[in-house]
């Protein structure tokens, strides 16, 4: 129970319903987005979990049997075939989430009482206010120890529904069915397992600006959330506080400019098949149409590689970086750099040798990571395929401004590992140079997923470098090398595609 409880608190806080001022919250203004996330169903949510987790074989099946006792606890008490949904709700006090639980119908039973019982096993105590109306763990005031601190109103037939916030204001005694709004009712229209849209009705320039407006108390209270933690060197705490940083300014950008934002996941047991659907619709004259508007130009690079008739993964990323996306990539680069150093410097167990080397060589890997933000474009590939009773074969490609500086790199691991053996010049084929490492044998998760002695090639060239790993890579790579930079028109709107089975 205590570990039920534990993972209780955790799913309230990807929630976003624990934390954050206490503050009454004001109703959305029309400027507002309007954010839903839906879950199709519980039962739906049970079969794609046991396919996912059968895919891993025997542990997989061991591991859905632990599974399936957790959920079926934590979805007690709700209908397994109607949808779960959030509303993402944001104001100039910052942002709240009202989630909205279905509600199993028992002719025998007050409505909501099962999942009110299944509530304070997982270390939510309740009690009513008044009639549907029940504050969950101490309300307005935090609780100690108490899961999650909030209200719930029920909501009854033929609703069925439980809605949840921190704020009771979010919860008003009219509120109505969680399923039948515009957008919500759009969403779920689309049978996904999993869907998120965002929808901006009001797109004046004003608007815009109001909706920035309202996001930074949000992005004030995530900032101020980050906390260094006594094993963070200040460097890297920098670097996690950049980075927080750049993925709140793109956030930003979507919630203000998007027209509308579509992500759904599918996952078809019967068929083996899943799908991620993302469309994206942007305000005429925003920065964020100017970004998208890059995307699908042109053909990668690696856009004329096939895929392996064995491929488990396969990948393509074709994904220009717009203004925005590069200035805070090289604002951050000195930050990365100075992190490397600290890391470096702090070692416990490298000679002054090992360690000289190591900086040599993250010099000169952020000295070719700054070329590719400077160039504008993010172009890789990745392959990886297996045969059943066969070791997994990987192949990774991308795109440099000088493929030829890795191997720079190559030549200093010797001197930061030992253990590694390097053989340079190999082979070349056309204007790309094969290199060989051989890994020691003491890499149990590398041995588990290539083989005993698997070997791994690196590539270098004047536009792209290249590693493969498995004994079936090197042909792999040859075959790649030979296809590379041909072009494919056919792949020309694809900034991504993604495959797995």
């Amino acid at each position: 129970m205590r570990i039920i409880r534990q993972i209780a608190l955790v799913l309230c806080g990807a929630l976003g319903l624990i934390g954050g001022a206490a503050l009454a919250q004001q109703a959305p203004p029309a400027h507002a987005p309007q954010i839903h996330v839906t879950m199709n169903s519980s039962e739906e949510l049970f079969a794609d979990l046991k396919f996912l987790c059968e895919l891993a074989g025997p542990k997989g099946v061991n591991g859905w049997k632990a599974l399936e006792g957790f959920l079926v606890i934590t979805f007690e008490g709700t209908d397994p075939k109607k949808p779960f949904v959030v509303d993402v709700l944001f104001n100039t006090n910052g942002s709240d989430v009202r989630a909205h639980f279905p509600l199993l119908v028992d002719p025998k039973k007050p409505l909501g009482q099962k999942f009110l019982a299944n509530l304070v096993g997982i270390g939510i105590p309740n009690k009513r206010l008044t009639a549907g109306f029940i504050q969950l763990g101490g309300g307005a005031v935090v609780m100690p120890n108490a899961a999650f601190n909030g209200f719930l109103r029920i909501l009854g037939a033929p609703i069925n529904y439980g809605s949840i916030s921190r704020d009771r204001n979010l919860l008003p005694a009219n509120l109505p069915d969680p399923t039948k709004g515009n957008v919500v009712a759009a969403l779920l229209a689309k049978n996904y397992d999993l869907g998120l849209l965002m929808k901006n009705v009001k797109q004046a320039d004003a608007d815009q600006k109001a909706r920035r407006a309202d996001f930074q108390k949000a992005k004030e209270n995530l900032l101020a959330g980050l906390k260094q933690k006594p094993e963070d060197t200040p460097e890297g705490f920098a670097v996690q506080k950049a980075l927080l940083e750049h993925n709140l300014g793109e956030l930003e950008r979507f919630i203000a400019e998007s027209d509308e934002l579509l992500l759904g996941w599918i996952t078809d047991a019967p068929k083996k098949e899943a799908r991620l659907d993302l469309e994206l619709s942007t305000i005429p004259g925003s920065t964020l149409e100017t970004s998208a508007k890059l995307l699908g130009q042109a053909p990668g690079m690696f856009s004329s590689v096939p895929r392996s008739a064995d491929a488990i993964l396969s990948g393509r990323l074709h994904f220009p970086l717009d203004e925005f996306r590069q200035s805070s990539l090289v604002a951050a680069m000195p930050l990365y750099r100075a992190a490397a150093d600290a890391n470096i410097a702090a070692s416990t167990t490298k000679s002054a040798d090992q360690k000289d080397a190591m900086k040599l060589a993250s010099n000169l890997w952020f000295d070719m990571v700054a070329a590719e933000v400077k160039a504008g474009v993010i172009d890789a590939l990745i392959e990886m395929s297996q045969v059943n009773g066969e070791g997994s074969n990987l192949l990774f490609g991308i795109k440099a401004k000088d493929g030829q500086a890795l191997k720079g790199i190559l030549e200093l691991i010797p001197k930061m590992n030992s253990d590694y053996k390097v053989q340079l010049d190999v082979e070349k084929v056309g204007e790309y140079v094969i290199h060989s490492i051989q890994i020691p044998e003491n890499h149990e998760d590398f041995e588990m997923i290539f083989g005993k002695g698997a070997p791994v090639f690196v590539a270098t060239g004047p536009n792209a470098w290249w590693v493969a790993a498995g004994t079936k890579s090197l042909d792999q790579l040859k075959l790649a090398l030979g296809a590379v930079g041909q072009g494919n028109a056919a792949q020309a709107n694809n900034f991504l595609t993604l495959f797995g089975r």
